[in-house]
């Protein structure tokens, strides 16, 4: 017995390790509310693991049966900190009645002398909840500025998948996987696995809180305050990650979009209506093409990225915002006015790279202002200097 009780231990010395490090973490971060949720999980591992290491400390089998309620608890705490990192907040009732629940049964009918298996099985159920629930959680946050959530998702997935496949043997395996005696060697493991993911833990959790931060920061310098989409890093971003596959599916064009005569638009109604305008033009565009897909790019010039079946398609998508544009009034009761659109788009499809396919839709929009604004132009991508396919025999197909 000397053996297990200093594998129990070593296993609290460590959880109380790792809830200092979160702490000190968290206090260096500024000790925001939201994120105080990081350490609950090795906070509570602390008495969990002083109560099934000493018992005894309780009278009766009460050290036991809480101990192991602090166990289901830490495995709840878990999944609100996952929840808390994902910007949702925390349920600490939907881990309280359950753990409270199976503390509940546990004292009653698990408590029982001609049960006593019974007590095991709806802990593991909460442990492969809580790790099911985790894991969801980090699957949320996936994308590739967060590789950690990646790490975190699948850590989760694993012990859930565990959790999942030692439930049937939950009533016929040893302690403290099951109701039967226990060894060194299952302590150990035991021990090891929750070691091992509160370590795995810890570590990402930090690194993914590093990531978000960059995250945040990467977007504020990536959106126009004005209109609140992405600005021209943003647009080549989106670009260079379109130019590389990812995201792509059919037929994709890039389009330009600039407000006709803005220039008299500020002086004839003022620079505020003027940025009432542009304001306008923003959340119209990301109604259209998707919050994620249209750029501010200058003054009153826009971009927008067009994912279609088909190329006849992409060109429908920056006519409607154009007609739709056209027909919207400006402005308040006392004052309001009509603007127009020029667009010109370019294919990426047949584009050598990112930035041609855009200086093919730069031409198109130069184009469409050259011939009388207010209409939609698309060119070749690979040949921007010959006559656009519509400017001559499809005038009604491009509402030239």
């Amino acid at each position: 017995m000397p053996d297990i009780m200093t594998i129990a231990a070593c296993s609290t010395v460590l959880a109380g390790i790792m809830c200092v490090g979160m702490l000190l973490s968290w206090f260096k971060d500024g000790h925001p509310a939201r994120l105080s949720w990081l350490f609950a999980p090795f906070g509570i591992a602390v008495p969990a693991g002083i109560l099934l290491t000493w018992p005894e400390v309780l009278p009766g089998p009460w050290g036991l049966r809480l101990g192991w309620y602090f166990l289901t608890i830490v495995y709840g705490a878990a999944w609100t900190a996952a929840r808390t990192l994902g910007g949702q907040r925390p349920m600490p009732l939907a881990i309280l009645l359950p753990c409270t629940a199976v503390l509940i049964f546990s004292s009653t009918i698990g408590a029982d002398a001609y049960m006593p298996q019974l007590r095991m099985l709806p802990r593991v159920l909460l442990f492969a909840l809580f790790n099911g629930l985790a894991a969801r959680e980090f699957g949320r946050m996936r994308r590739p500025q967060l590789p950690s959530a990646t790490t975190l998702y699948w850590i989760f997935a694993a012990f859930f998948l565990f959790d999942l496949c030692r439930t049937p043997f939950a009533l016929s395996l040893v302690s403290p996987f099951g109701p039967k005696p226990g060894e060194v060697w299952s302590i150990a493991l035991f021990n090891f696995l929750i070691v091992l993911q509160g370590a795995l833990m810890a570590m990402f959790i930090t690194a993914l809180g590093r990531e978000q931060l960059a995250e945040q920061h990467y977007r504020l310098a990536s959106i126009d305050p004005l209109t609140g989409i992405g600005n021209r890093r943003a647009l080549e971003d989106r670009m260079r990650m379109l130019q590389e596959g990812h995201g792509r599916n059919g037929t994709t064009a890039v389009a330009v979009l600039d407000i006709d005569n803005f220039k008299a638009i500020n002086d004839q109604m003022g620079h505020a209506f003027g940025d009432l305008v542009i304001a306008d033009t923003g959340r119209m565009a990301a109604k259209v093409f998707g919050a994620d897909n249209v750029f501010r790019i200058g003054g009153e010039e826009f971009a927008a990225i067009i994912v279609a079946a088909t190329e006849g398609e992409c060109i429908a998508r920056a006519e409607a915002m154009r007609t739709r544009f056209a027909a919207f009034r400006h402005g308040s009761a006392s004052e309001t006015r009509t603007c127009t659109l020029s667009i010109g788009l370019a294919s990426m499809d047949r584009a050598d790279d990112h930035d041609s396919a855009f200086k093919a839709a730069d031409r198109a929009l130069y184009m469409a202002k050259r011939l009388g604004r207010n209409q939609t132009i698309m060119i070749d991508s690979q040949h921007p200097l010959e006559q656009p396919a519509g400017t001559a025999n499809h005038r009604d197909t491009l509402s030239l």
